[in-house]
């Protein structure tokens, strides 16, 4: 701890009233920083663990201290080898400052978190030079605690040169606190800063205040805010940016047809990666309807309509034909089908696929527990003999000490799936499945919960321990394996994956099924 003695009387000396960051008017003592990098790089995480403690005490005075070592790289100042002294220390102290941040937003530090922050926040606050207080701005960011909202965006509205920046952390840090800080600043920040604040709304999940807002910037009477709202709606797959898309497309000069056209692919591919391929047809429709369309764009248009026209429904919304199994366990009726408490059993698609993808979308009651079978066999437990995609309400107490690989999304007892994304029970969900080969990928609600490789995942064992023979199964048939609680699914529909045979492997027909 002598270090730390030797850094307070440091601080005394050089900084005896409100230290200000980058305002050293006397070349620091380097060792203050390098001390902690050096014990930032070690091995010992118990170590680390006391580092981040000792540098949150007495409010920070030890970060204080270290932070006024960060200069404006830009901003020269006396001799060249005083400068040069200075940069040092400021390389020192910027790297310690961020390893002691990568300490503090590792998972089960939030309250060490919420300290740094407010520390970190309290010097961006009292900062007025550029390079550091764009330092500051990004260790938030990093850091991304939501304790830091407040005062980002006070600079933003300000107008601090340094916005850009500080837009960028807020786009960084998760949470309602810093989105709601996004979806103010659109309406009242200065208008150079709204595309940026655009490009940061568009990397977040959809809400409906969200898109409004952005709605709201293709009325702004700046061309560069409408472009860049109309940009973020095309990145988050909005349908209302369908109407203003084709219409710059329509109004551009013809060395522009290009990259408007480029637009509305993007879009396209959004919507059907949304679900709204009817919405992707109609858009891919108008493009191609449009003269000028540069020749590349319209094979690429051409290409991507036939793929979002090869869908084709697995229900007929109103009967049970096409479906093989224990039919009378659900309903098949108005649009749905619903396994009614104590009901169910499996279900299967008469029909079977090997590569596909399939999306639709399903309603859970208080503690449902349903399954998605896929490539299985008619038989058998599907769970095993094919694959078994869990559909559970991952909310319910009583199924809160499964196993990871038994909540919703996961492939049973072989892939746990991401967690966080369900909406709340009643709500309608949407999922989609895709097996292409070997590979897995499940999206739940915009969300990718699983990317897996059955092969990789299942060398050496799964990790419940038990065969999974249904594992090598190259094709099967799609379905609901129903446990007797309450499920209701809709707008069932598959695509085909065409896939260029491989003439080393046999063909699927000979294949064990």
């Amino acid at each position: 701890m002598r270090w730390i003695s030797h850094l307070i009387l440091l601080t005394s000396i050089f900084f005896p009233l409100h230290p200000v960051v980058g305002f050293q008017h006397t070349i620091p003592d380097p060792n203050v920083a390098s001390q902690l990098i050096s014990r930032l790089s070690g091995n010992d995480s118990a170590d680390k663990g006391s580092i981040l403690d000792e540098t949150l005490a007495s409010e920070g005075k030890l970060i204080v201290a270290v932070l006024a070592q960060v200069v404006d790289r830009t901003a020269t100042r006396g001799t060249a080898q005083e400068w040069q002294l200075l940069l040092n220390s400021d390389v020192s102290a910027r790297s310690a400052i961020h390893g002691l941040v990568m300490l503090a937003a590792a998972p089960g530090r939030e309250e060490k978190s919420r300290q740094f922050g407010t520390i970190l926040a309290k010097q961006f606050s009292a900062s007025s030079i550029d390079g550091v207080s764009r330092f500051l701005a990004r260790m938030l960011g990093s850091l991304g605690n939501s304790v830091a909202v407040d005062v980002l965006r006070g600079s933003v509205v300000a107008d601090q040169q340094w916005s850009d920046e500080t837009i960028r952390s807020l786009g960084s840090i998760s949470g309602p606190a810093a989105l709601k800080a996004l979806i103010s600043l659109m309406q009242d920040a200065p208008t150079r800063w709204k595309p940026a604040i655009a490009v940061a709304l568009s990397l977040r999940i959809p809400s409906p205040e969200l898109i409004g807002v952005l709605e709201s910037g293709l009325l702004d009477p700046d061309d560069r805010v409408k472009i860049a709202a109309l940009d973020a709606l095309v990145a988050l797959g909005a349908e209302s940016a369908m109407k203003p898309a084709i219409d710059r497309l329509l109004a551009a000069e013809p060395q522009q047809k290009g990259s408007h056209s480029q637009r509305v692919l993007e879009l396209a591919l959004r919507l059907d990666a949304n679900q709204h391929e009817i919405y992707a047809r109609n858009l891919l429709d108008a493009l191609l309807l449009t003269p000028g369309v540069p020749e590349k764009r319209r094979i690429v248009a051409t290409r991507l309509r036939q793929q979002v026209g090869s869908w084709r429904s697995l229900f007929d919304g109103a009967s049970s034909k096409g479906w093989i199994g224990n039919t009378d366990g659900y309903q098949f009726s108005a649009g749905e089908i619903l396994c009614t408490a104590g009901n169910g059993g499996n279900i299967y698609t008469q029909e079977e696929f090997d590569d596909f993808i399939v999306r639709f979308e399903f309603k859970l009651w208080p503690g449902s527990n349903n399954g998605l079978g896929l490539r299985a066999p008619s038989s058998g437990d599907a769970a095993y003999a094919g694959m078994e995609a869990q559909i559970l309400d991952n909310s319910a107490e009583k199924w809160a000490n499964l196993k990871p690989y038994q909540y919703h999304g996961s492939i049973y007892g072989v892939i746990p799936a991401r967690r966080g994304f369900q909406k709340p029970v009643g709500e309608w969900n949407q999922q989609e499945v895709r097996c292409d080969g070997r590979q897995v990928r499940i999206i739940l609600n915009g969300q990718v919960i699983i990317d897996a490789d059955l092969d990789a995942v299942s060398l050496g064992g799964t990790i419940d321990g038990r065969d999974h023979p249904g594992l090598k199964r190259s094709s099967g048939h799609i379905g609901f394996l129903g446990h007797g609680d309450a499920v209701a699914f809709r707008k069932l529909r598959i695509q085909p994956l065409n896939r260029t045979p491989d003439p080393q492997q046999p063909d699927d027909s000979q294949k064990e099924k």
